[in-house]
């Protein structure tokens, strides 16, 4: 009868324990890239919530210094420091692009008729995970294939004055009690 080196006699579980290590360090491999893709799409959500704020912020800015104004701002730093006023702040600071990929995350504007800034959007060109469900003032965000078509922008509505359909009836004065 044979004898292996140590003086027992073979075994048929020759690589059982390399087998089983290979296939430890697969299934640990496979739980680290579903957590890792699960990390990601939480990170990418997150940054999406952060994009859908700081846009909803600029856009308001703008509003707030076009109504206090009657035009448009003509930097992102008008809505800082409002230069008509002396302490008049439309928004509290400038945000980056949540979504850049630069180093120095800067928006796309859009701008408005008279060149100033009506709003802003990201650079980013990456498909948004977000496709529904969008607040109430972001639903044209539906079905977009990339961040650069969120555009955060303020469009002031035409002012009306409201035009009766049937003239007013005449005003009638109460009869008017005489006592003696």
């Amino acid at each position: 009868m044979p004898t292996s080196i140590v003086g027992k006699p073979p075994s048929n579980q020759r690589g059982f324990s390399y087998v089983m290590v290979l296939a430890a360090i697969v299934i640990v491999g496979i739980v680290i890239e579903a957590a890792h893709i699960t990390t990601w799409r939480l990170l990418q959500t997150d940054r999406e919530a952060e994009l859908l704020f700081r846009g909803r912020a600029y856009r308001d800015a703008i509003k707030s210094f076009y109504q206090s104004n009657g035009a448009f701002p003509r930097s992102l730093d008008d809505l800082l420091k409002d230069p008509r006023s002396a302490s008049r702040r439309h928004i509290r600071m400038l945000y980056p692009d949540p979504m850049s990929k630069e180093e120095k995350p800067q928006w796309t504007l859009v701008r408005a008729t008279d060149g100033g800034i009506s709003g802003v959007s990201s650079k980013s060109k990456d498909e948004p995970l977000k496709q529904a469900h969008f607040p109430k003032d972001f639903e044209k965000f539906a079905g977009a294939k990339s961040y650069a078509e969120w555009v955060f922008d303020f469009v002031p509505s035409a002012v009306q004055l409201p035009r009766p359909s049937q003239p007013l009836p005449p005003v009638v004065q109460p009869p008017v009690l005489r006592t003696f």
